[in-house]
């Protein structure tokens, strides 16, 4: 993985496995990898990789149970889906504000974006 300079290492590696989740490579109560295994696949430190388990189990992602390991917590991916969709939702509708839309126009372009696309996953 490749970090970017801007954004801590640890919160660029919590969120590429939040990520993981939300694509369903890691699924609700999957055990995830050792500190050492996650340490070896991102070539990052032991303590940076802590860091990134400690902030995901902050952000409820995962449980660690002491001696066993770190699991995906139930629900977890439907909750990160929400909060995925809901901060893209957010960036989409400040940066049409931005470029002087109303809510209205940023309504009815989106309307029209759904027309002219169709639909995916069979959705209506």
């Amino acid at each position: 993985m490749k970090f970017l300079e801007n954004i801590p290492i640890y919160v660029q590696i919590a969120n590429d496995i939040k990520d993981q989740v939300v694509a369903g490579k890691l699924a609700d109560g999957d055990k995830l990898l050792s500190l050492r295994e996650y340490s070896l696949a991102y070539e990052v430190t032991a303590l940076t990789m802590q860091r990134a388990l400690g902030l995901l189990e902050l952000e409820d992602v995962v449980e660690t149970k002491k001696g066993v390991g770190s699991f995906v917590k139930a629900g977890t991916q439907a909750q990160l889906k929400v909060r995925s969709i809901d901060a893209l939702v957010q960036e989409f509708m400040a940066r049409a504000a931005n470029m002087g839309l109303s809510k209205v126009e940023i309504l009815d372009r989106v309307r029209e974006a759904i027309h002219q696309g169709g639909t995916e996953h069979g959705d209506n």
